[in-house]
C-alpha cells in the first residue's frame, strides 16, 4: 500500500502525485517551514526575488551575497538589533537549466554532397542563478517613528511628499536600499522584485503567505535538492 501524507496547511486539490515519495518529502518540508513561522509567532511579510544579470557567478558567491543582503536590511531597519524589530530572513537559491552556447562557426566538408558547410562550435553554458528570499513582517513603528537612515532614505524617495500607505513605503525602502548598497543587483525591474505576502493568493494548494513557502520550495523534494536550494548559513527567522 502506498504511503500518503496529509498536509495540515494544504488545501485538497486532488493531487495525482500524492503517493509519490518526492511529493511526500516536499510537503513534509513545506509544513516544517510553515510551522516554524507559526510556532515563533511571526508572520511572513515579503518574498524578494533577485535575478543575476551576469553569468560568471557561482553558488558560494550567491551565499555571500545573501549575507550582504541580510546586513543591508538590518542596517536600515534595525541597526541596534532590538528584539522587537527583528526581521527574519530565509534564502532559496535556484539555478536555471544549462544551455548550449554557440561560440563560432567553422567550415567543414560535407563529403556526401561534396560541398563546404558551416558548423558551430558549441559549449555547455551553466544556468544563471536567481534567489527567492522570504522576509518576516516589518514593524509599523519603524515607519511611524523612523530612525535616521530610514528618514534619509524616505527623503530620497519622496522628498517632502511622503506616501501614506505603510506597506508601500516598506517595499520602497527595501527596493531602494538593496539596489543602492548591493552591487550584485542590477538596475532593471527584472533584477529585483518584491512580493507582499498579504497579496499572494495561492500556489500548489497552499493559500496566502503559505503559498510563498510552497513556491520557493517547488524544487525541494529530496535531501540533495534541499541542500542545494536552501541557504542554511544565512537563513533564520530569529535574527
Amino acid at each position: 500500500m502506498n504511503r500518503t501524507y496529509e498536509s495540515t496547511h494544504r488545501s485538497d486539490i486532488g493531487d495525482k502525485y500524492a503517493s509519490k515519495q518526492w511529493r511526500i518529502n516536499q510537503n513534509e518540508f513545506r509544513d516544517i517551514l510553515i510551522d516554524e513561522y507559526i510556532n515563533a509567532n511571526v508572520k511572513l511579510g515579503y518574498m524578494i526575488t533577485r535575478t543575476y544579470y551576469y553569468d560568471d557567478v557561482n553558488r558560494d558567491e550567491v551565499v555571500t551575497h545573501n549575507k550582504r543582503m541580510n546586513a543591508v536590511i538590518d542596517d536600515l531597519f534595525n541597526p541596534r538589533r532590538r528584539d522587537e524589530y527583528i526581521i527574519g530572513k530565509k534564502h532559496f537559491i535556484e539555478q536555471h537549466k544549462p544551455s548550449l552556447d554557440k561560440i563560432k562557426p567553422i567550415k567543414i566538408k560535407n563529403t556526401i554532397l561534396d560541398k563546404w558547410e558551416l558548423d558551430w562550435n558549441t559549449d555547455i553554458k551553466p544556468g544563471k542563478y536567481h534567489v527567492h528570499s522570504l522576509l518576516t513582517e516589518i514593524d509599523d513603528r519603524l515607519i511611524d517613528k523612523p530612525n535616521r537612515k530610514i528618514r534619509k532614505t524616505m527623503q530620497e524617495l519622496y522628498g517632502d511628499d511622503p506616501k501614506t500607505d505603510k506597506e508601500e513605503v516598506k517595499t520602497d525602502l527595501l527596493n531602494q536600499t538593496l539596489r543602492k548598497r548591493c552591487q550584485f543587483i542590477g538596475n532593471s525591474a527584472q533584477s529585483l522584485y518584491i512580493q507582499n505576502a498579504s497579496k499572494y493568493l495561492m500556489y500548489d494548494g497552499y493559500i496566502g503567505w503559505k503559498g510563498l513557502v510552497a513556491y520557493v520550495t517547488k524544487t525541494m523534494y529530496n535531501v540533495d535538492m534541499i541542500d542545494t536550494v536552501y541557504d542554511n548559513i544565512n537563513s533564520t527567522i530569529y535574527k
